[in-house]
């Protein structure tokens, strides 16, 4: 594309924009359209949540920098306390050694 031919190319793609598909996109009513634009704007919608929701895991999930330190040492000592739960019933014969090992498995740190 030729450097003379921009203008002509930004007025064509904001003809494009005007269109009244593509008015109130994502929000717009949905009448008498086909799926793929829904789907477009689930998959927008989606995306946005799935962003928002990553970032507050990272910041406030374990071990992230604004979760609370109480959290931290309060969910240690429960893992702590499980452990010595399935080590005593295994010591008591109540679980078997399989069982034992997929416990300590999920209370790994």
């Amino acid at each position: 594309m030729k450097f003379t031919e921009l203008p002509y190319f930004l007025a064509n793609f904001f003809d494009f924009l005007d269109s009244p598909e593509w008015k109130a996109w994502p929000f717009n009513s949905g009448y008498g359209e086909q799926i793929l634009p829904a789907v477009a704007r689930l998959a927008f919608i989606t995306l946005i949540m799935g962003a928002i929701l990553l970032f507050l895991r990272v910041l406030f999930g374990p071990g992230g920098p604004l979760r609370d330190k109480e959290l931290e040492q309060e969910a240690i000592e429960e893992t702590a306390k499980e452990r010595a739960e399935t080590e005593e019933l295994f010591a008591k014969g109540e679980i078997s050694e399989m069982e034992y090992t997929i416990r300590m498995k999920h209370l790994k740190d």
